[in-house]
């Protein structure tokens, strides 16, 4: 039996060099089928499934090969590069970990170890880690270069800086270590120096779409949109984006578009969408015929806009179009500055039944000092998606809006993901009767439309329903983190966007003491019926 063993894995590994993976697979499973914890033919399998880009398949086998065979250094690092793209970070780091055991200066697995203790959200250990890799490779750029990116999740901001400076002194020519300095200073509001980096890294490779993309967002901070819609056009060069229609398709503005169907489609966040939904109506006012795609759980609020001739999810075929665009390429291609930004009146309607929320409204029994005085009705919302490359700063937790809820106000909980940090702040703000979580009540943008609709206020960190708010003409006051996206402009407690929107800002980093302090004061100061 091991000779026929033997036999069917040299088989299977000429199948596999001949690009005849199905044959490959077949003779590696037929081994599996009568030695079921064969490592080498588990191996193959995982190498096979890696070919294919079925990483979590591949990091199924690899694992169990492990397990059942003696690997070198390379074949552990490889499973555990495979279980890193599978997300299997607890399962990365013990492969890394075997392959340092047998080979302690290994620098792709220290680094392995790094990148899976980040996952695990293990800072400190990864930094140590990474540490120990730049000395290892004390002049490598890459190893000082990930060291600063670290430093920066860390909130250890000047040392980030050093990190990105050492890199480029080893490697003057080190564009990405330029751009990750420039996005560095511009967080501290050091813009002047974030320019010149931005410009020297393009001075290296005028087409590098990081820095193209990064002097976009910073132009268009500081209020300078001209050449900030220009150069964001570069995003859809940097590989994150694809939005996978014909360049030749492409509405650049200058195809005249009355009589044609525009197909104006999706990209980014909720947020995104709603804020720059505003812009279709300008569209088939100059006689195109639009099909607007948007995320399919704003679908049920947005199916009758009317900038729109016809509303589809993203599920849906795109249609025959003539030509098409990207929802926020409309400000570019529209040739807009910033007095066209304002939305005076909404342009959104919560055009549903709002009555299933007179159960939650009804006992409004006025203030706590015992007059018959109407308390305010409040939405907040205090994180935004967990996913967010922003989210260590943008969001808050449940905890550090304590202050609020001594106001004389009720409050009805918004969050769409309650997280597990804040359930028991949850609970005992409901048990207190200060905060009611009708999260679950609210399973589609149409649902929470609906409920703000009869609200008095919104509350919300910078998130798709500080947008949805502000698109209905619903009062909202938004708490912004110390460096703003750049759509919140600089310096200023209003904005172009939203004309009931009051903005709440940091002054300090990663400190939300002034802003909690500043909104429990509007509270106070808000008027009572």
């Amino acid at each position: 039996m091991n000779r026929d063993i033997e036999r069917a894995l040299d088989a299977a590994q000429q199948h596999a060099a001949a690009g005849q993976t199905d044959d490959a697979a077949r003779l590696l499973q037929d081994v599996l089928n009568h030695a079921p914890d064969h490592g080498e033919a588990l191996e193959g399998l995982g190498y096979l499934a890696a070919r294919q880009g079925d990483h979590a398949r591949a990091a199924d086998y690899l694992v169990r090969a492990a397990a059942n065979m003696t690997m070198s250094t390379e074949q552990l690092h490889f499973a555990a590069q495979v279980c890193q793209l599978a997300q299997r970070h607890a399962d990365a780091l013990a492969l890394y970990e075997r392959a340092l055991a047998r080979s302690p200066h290994h620098a792709e697995s220290v680094l392995g170890v790094a990148m899976a203790l980040i996952r695990l959200e293990q800072p400190a250990r990864a930094l140590a880690t990474m540490e120990q890799l730049c000395k290892l490779q004390p002049r490598s750029p890459e190893a000082h270069y990930n060291r600063g990116t670290l430093l920066g999740t860390m909130a250890r901001y000047n040392e980030e800086l050093d990190a990105y400076r050492h890199a480029i002194a080893l490697n003057p020519r080190f564009v990405l270590a330029h751009v990750n300095l420039g996005v560095a200073l511009r967080d501290l509001g050091r813009f002047d120096e974030a320019m010149q980096q931005f410009k020297k890294a393009l001075s290296i490779d005028p087409n590098d779409a990081g820095a193209r993309t990064n002097r976009a967002q910073t132009n268009l901070l500081r209020g300078e949109f001209e050449h900030g819609w220009r150069e964001y056009e570069w995003r859809w060069r940097d590989g994150s984006q694809d939005h996978g229609f014909p360049a030749q398709t492409l509405w650049t503005g200058a195809q005249p578009v009355a009589g044609k169907t525009l197909f104006v489609h999706h990209e980014q966040g909720y947020g995104d969408t709603l804020q720059f939904l505003r812009f279709v109506d300008r569209l088939s006012a100059a006689g195109a015929r639009v099909v607007l795609r948007v995320q399919d759980a704003l679908l049920p609020l947005l199916r009758g806009y009317r900038g729109a001739a016809e509303v589809i999810g993203e599920a849906d075929a795109a249609p025959p179009f003539d030509y098409h665009i990207p929802l926020l390429s409309l400000p570019f291609v529209l040739k807009l500055r910033a007095a066209d930004l304002a939305a005076t009146a909404p342009y959104l309607d919560a055009d549903v039944d709002t009555a299933p929320w007179n159960d939650v409204l009804a006992d409004n029994n006025g203030s706590s000092d015992g007059s018959s005085e109407r308390k305010p009705n409040i939405g907040i919302v205090w994180s935004g998606s967990r996913t967010h490359l922003n989210d260590r700063n943008r969001s808050m937790t449940l905890e550090q809006l304590l202050p609020l809820f001594d106001a004389d106000a009720r409050f009805f909980a918004l969050q769409p993901d309650i997280r597990e940090r804040d359930r028991d702040t949850l609970a005992q703000l409901e048990q207190r009767g200060v905060l009611r979580d009708v999260s679950a009540r609210l399973s589609n943008f149409a649902d929470t439309a609906a409920f703000i609709s009869r609200l008095d206020l919104v509350i919300s960190v910078d998130t798709a329903v500080a947008h949805l708010a502000g698109a209905l003409g619903k009062p909202v006051w938004i708490a912004l983190p110390f460096m703003p996206d750049w759509r919140w402009q600089l310096a200023r407690s209003d904005t172009p966007w939203y004309a009931n929107a009051r903005l709440f800002r940091q002054t300090r980093r990663d400190d939300w003491s002034n802003v909690v302090g500043e909104l429990r004061a509007a509270l106070d100061a808000l008027p009572r019926d």
